[in-house]
């Protein structure tokens, strides 16, 4: 029997060498379809001929390897089915095959098993991937009934080979499946989409999408398709339905039929571009593809935005219109019946005789004025009372606003403006308010600047989000202010005008995308905004400082040292009043905390509270300082029983306020008693974990004399031990001492470390200081962390300012992070006889931003422009990152 199959088993192997060699041949025409600018659809529909052919061809070459009996069962009795992606014929170059055997139940389930294996092992060999499952007809229906995925993956079904009729009954059970809970099926249509969104992302605009599961991509399209087969279809659509079926159904409008089916082809042929140039299945757009793309398109930079940028603003232009109409028909899908719609309207009561409001949501009455939808006043009003009541709007009402403004309503008139600036008087909601009139396109028509603002993608490692997306969560993170209990609650809480803050929230990144600094160009269009909203004088004077100068607080609190008076002096100065100052720090933390997930810490809330409190100083009479204060005056107390010529007495009148904000006084007199006591070579190295900010502050005391470069030795030994520094402080004591005073992050413990973490740090500063090796770095893996390359680096920049403090002048270093960059710096600086009195470290994502207050070895400003020159050069070829090998 055995050689009586081999001629049998000869011909299944000649036919997987045979589809081996053709499915090169093939991804060849692929490939040059799509060269010669082939549709995506088209060259989709193209590989799917083609992968049908290739997989035919081997199905037959296993039938034909079985017995005649078997073969004539196997043909008579199963079907082999097409789903998913290659059911639709949405097939890119190397997508997976999913197949499915289908059978009538009455064979053998042995036999169809031991084919199915062959099938897959076969396809295997000649190169594919296949998702691949047996099933009877009964067995599929009632796997669809429970789960979405299956049910959704076996509406798009079709016949390649074997019995014919099979699909057509599992048709048939699908649709049974669906008269019998079109409700409950598209909830779990729904349910499991958001889950996927969730894993790839939950909103649009991300740094780096795919384009097939986050929000907006093709998965977005197809389940606009299965909502609406299930909630508008019957059984005549399934083989054949498109978007026009669906806006014949009322399903969609014609406008967003035509949307959707234009980001499908955009989407489609841009998933087609990265599989070919990967060579494998790839669908993550990322940053390096981005710029590759949009050069590829030959798209180059305009009007202040990089060619990568307008390639994505257009990217975000059709996945956010697809997103919104998904949006749109799954809360259509969740509207209860007509019946219990009236029923349930019996509850609430009318407005205005056009408006139901309650019990769940704000409706309009059945034979409402066309305008209580369709105008700006209509618009307004909705939102007026979604805000009063705390109800969301109608999602079929709010349907009909945006079809209204897709053809084209009245322009807006001062009468609309005032209501819209008066939506802010209820913060709760204006998140929700900002993010349904963009939705629909009539936020731009209340502030006409929002439209360059859409969809335009920031390219950097910093920003998370597009400018209007960012805009819109920078007002959300303000109000969210409300009921916090911080110190930042409690200034939000304080403010008059809240509405300006908001106002000047939405507006203050408006100016990003122009050839000049967004931050002037943000001015003007403040300006215009004021004078657009008739806004009073002093109010419209606010605004424009707001949008203007929203960089200020920022930069001085997490690059500046504001230990240096002059500095806060100049921003009192600056700012002018209490209130402004109140209005610039929430518009500061409410900006960086919508950068992205994880940007706002309270490392950086303690930062930015005591340049508050400072600056609040000089401008209300008081002085408070956060802890330093307190701390130097406890300080104080503890000390009044000694004489004021006792060393300890003489270095604690010295103390820097950063060492003072983060030590109890207790333990700073200990410190500074084993200071005085130090001998010549003594070092004291202290570490305390502080709880309110989960960091850990070290500090080291110790002589001149110990060694030379003790900054650049420290930084070494404390990124060697993988610790990240966000602050260091430089202080040169009376007598020759040191004490140099970090802040750090410790990526290794969640929590407090443990002692014998503390005391390998101890450890490996004494042994920095004693015998000065360079070390040696390492980084912890992180899989998850987007990997730089040379396309998306940004360039170094090295800058000097010796205009904002009277005693130093202060460097920048804006660069990528790379492991043992601040020693790198620190060590340049170092050999090039700069000495360094304090430091701020920013790290974001991958981008790091150092500022340095620097002086010469006699505490004078680097002023010559030559050393400033041979300066910058040295420190850009260390801060640079190597290039590929």
């Amino acid at each position: 029997m055995t050689a009586a199959r081999e001629p049998a088993e000869a011909s299944v192997g000649h036919a997987v060498a045979q589809a081996t060699e053709s499915l090169g041949r093939l991804r060849g025409r692929i490939a040059t379809q799509h060269a010669e600018g082939g549709l995506g659809y088209a060259t989709c529909g193209l590989a799917t001929d083609l992968f049908d052919a290739l997989v035919i061809e081997v199905w037959q070459s296993v039938i034909a390897g079985c017995k005649p009996a078997e073969a004539e069962r196997l043909t008579r009795q199963v079907a082999l089915v097409a789903h998913g992606g290659f059911g639709r014929r949405e097939m890119a170059p190397y997508s997976d095959i999913d197949l499915m055997l289908l059978s009538d139940g009455g064979i053998d389930a042995g036999l169809v098993a031991n084919v199915a294996r062959r099938l897959v092992q076969d396809l295997f060999d000649a190169g594919l991937t296949v998702g691949q499952s047996v099933r009877s007809v009964a067995e599929a229906a009632q796997l669809s009934s429970g789960d979405a995925t299956i049910f959704s993956t076996l509406l798009d079904c079709r016949t390649l080979a074997g019995r014919n009729d099979l699909v057509g009954r599992l048709r048939s059970r699908l649709w049974g499946i669906v008269r019998r809970g079109r409700r409950r099926m598209t909830a779990l249509l729904s349910a499991a989409r958001d889950e996927e969104r969730r894993k790839f992302g939950e909103t649009v605009f991300l740094l780096e999408p795919n384009v097939k599961r986050s929000p907006g991509g093709l998965r977005d399209v197809q389940l606009i398709r299965w909502l609406g087969l299930v909630r508008w279809g019957d059984e005549s659509w399934t083989e054949t339905a498109t978007l026009d079926d669906l806006a014949r159904a009322g399903g969609l409008t014609r406008d967003d039929a035509d949307a959707v089916r234009d980001a499908a082809e955009f989407l489609l042929r841009l998933r087609n571009e990265l599989h070919l140039h990967a060579g494998k299945a790839a669908d993550e757009l990322t940053r390096d593809e981005q710029v590759r793309i949009a050069a590829a398109r030959g798209i180059e930079a305009a009007g202040g935005m990089l060619g990568v940028e307008r390639f994505m603003q257009d990217y975000f232009r059709h996945t956010r219109r697809v997103a919104d109409v998904a949006d749109a028909i799954a809360a259509e899908c969740r509207q209860p019946p007509a019946l219990q719609r009236w029923v349930t309207g019996l509850f609430g009561h009318r407005v205005d005789g056009r408006y139901a409001v309650g019990p769940g949501s704000i409706r309009v009455l059945s034979g409402a004025p066309a305008a209580a939808t369709e105008s700006i006043d209509g618009a307004l009003r909705l939102l007026e009372l979604s805000a009063l009541y705390g109800l969301p709007v109608d999602s079929g009402a709010w349907q009909r606003v945006r079809a209204a403004v897709q053809n084209r309503m009245e322009p807006v008139g001062p009468a609309e403006r005032r209501r819209f600036l008066a939506l802010f008087e209820a913060p709760d909601s204006i998140g929700t308010t900002l993010r349904s009139l963009h939705e629909v396109g009539l936020l731009e028509q209340f502030v006409p600047p929002f439209a360059h603002a859409r969809h335009l993608l920031q390219f950097n490692n910093y920003h998370k989000y597009t400018v209007d997306e960012h805009c819109i969560v920078a007002v959300e993170k303000a109000v969210a202010l409300t009921d916090d209990e911080s110190w930042l609650g409690s200034v939000w809480r304080q403010i008059k005008r809240k509405g300006t803050v908001l106002l000047a929230l939405l507006i203050h990144d408006l100016g990003k995308g122009f050839d000049e600094d967004h931050s002037e160009v943000g001015a003007r269009i403040a300006r215009d905004v004021a004078v657009l909203f008739q806004l009073p004088d002093d109010e419209a004077e606010i605004l424009v400082f707001l949008v203007h100068k929203h960089l200020l607080m920022a930069h001085l609190a997490f690059r500046r040292d504001v230990d240096d008076n002059s500095l806060v002096v100049r921003f009192a100065r600056e700012v002018g009043s209490p209130e402004v100052l109140r209005m610039l720090t929430v518009l500061t933390a409410a900006d960086v905390s919508a950068v992205g997930p994880g940007t706002w810490t309270r490392w950086k809330g303690d930062l930015l509270g005591d340049l508050y409190y400072r600056t609040l100083g000089y401008l209300d009479g008081e002085s408070p300082s956060l802890r330093a204060e307190r701390t130097g005056r406890a300080l104080e107390a503890l000390l009044t029983d000694r004489d004021p010529s006792d060393q300890i007495v003489e270095l604690a009148r010295t103390l820097p306020l950063s060492y003072l904000r983060d030590r109890d006084p207790e333990a700073i007199l200990e410190h500074i008693s084993q200071l005085a006591r130090l001998p010549d070579d003594g070092v004291v190295v202290e570490c305390q974990w502080q709880e309110e900010t989960s960091t850990l502050a070290i500090t080291v005391g110790t002589r001149e004399a110990v060694a030379n470069g003790i900054f650049h030795r420290l930084t070494g030994a404390l990124t060697s031990q993988r610790l990240e520094i966000l602050a260091a402080d430089i202080h040169t004591l009376p007598g020759g001492l040191i004490i140099d005073h970090f802040v750090v992050h410790d990526p290794d413990f969640s929590g407090a470390p443990p002692a014998e973490r503390l005391a390998d740090i101890r450890e490996a500063v004494r042994k920095a200081l004693r015998v000065g090796d360079r070390p040696v770095f390492t980084r912890l893996w992180n899989p998850f962390a987007p990997q730089p390359t040379p396309a998306s680096l940004l360039p170094t920049r090295v800058l000097f300012d010796n205009e904002s403090s009277e005693r130093s002048t202060i460097l920048e270093v804006f660069t990528h992070d790379s492991a043992g960059l601040l020693y790198s710096i620190a060590r340049t600086l170092f050999d090039a006889g700069i000495s360094v009195q304090a430091a701020k470290i920013g790290t974001y994502s991958d981008q790091v931003v150092d500022a340095f207050h620097i002086s010469d070895k006699a505490g004078r400003k680097i002023t010559d422009a030559q050393q400033m020159e041979s300066l910058r050069r040295a420190l850009e070829k260390v801060a640079t990152p190597p290039g590929p090998p």
